[in-house]
């Protein structure tokens, strides 16, 4: 039985509908547990690409719906993720780009829709916001804390973590000389 992990983390991830939300998460939930155990589990069925060779056998869907409902005539949902390596090893990884409420499913061309929106999410950038570290902190063997100044290399000693935070919100690198 094959394992797969599904990742529905990334930002560019998009749900399309309006389904109830803790309907919603706990089917996600129990379709990820099943697929923990098999990705064939949960109505599996790889997404036929004609017309786009690079995305053939690359992009898989579920159908699911919440936990426990046995409905005949729930609609559900429909999630479609990218394995970029469908022959790996175990868990295949598989990143979901989209899911949407069956009875909401996108009109016209669906596999030019796929390539389309799967060609969007590989492509689009995540703006992650960082702060630029000033200091460098390390622990002498004595138990001191010692901080170093990036910008001017000046080293601050300090007795513990709370001394070298005050150490480094006061420092002032010296001017340098042109």
């Amino acid at each position: 039985m094959a394992k797969c992990t599904l990742d529905t983390t990334d930002p560019k991830f998009r749900i399309l509908g309006n389904a109830n939300e803790a309907d919603f998460q706990a089917g996600l939930d129990g379709l990820r547990s099943n697929l923990a155990k098999d990705h064939t589990l949960s109505h599996f069925f790889c997404q036929p690409m004609k017309k786009f060779p690079v995305y053939q056998n690359k992009i898989w869907k579920w159908d699911f719906a919440p936990t426990g409902d046995r409905s005949s005539t729930r609609k559900g949902w429909r999630l479609l993720a990218y394995v970029a390596n469908p022959q790996g090893p175990e868990p295949i990884l598989a990143k979901a780009f989209l899911c949407y409420d069956k009875n909401q499913e996108p009109t016209g061309n669906p596999t030019k829709f796929l390539a389309e929106t799967l060609k969007k999410f590989l492509s689009e950038v995540t703006k992650v916001e960082t702060t630029e570290v000033r200091f460098r902190r390390q622990v002498h063997p004595d138990g001191r804390v010692i901080s170093i100044c990036y910008e001017c290399c000046e080293l601050i000693f300090s007795s513990d973590d709370n001394d070298a935070d005050l150490a480094e919100d006061t420092h002032v690198c010296p001017p340098t000389s042109n």
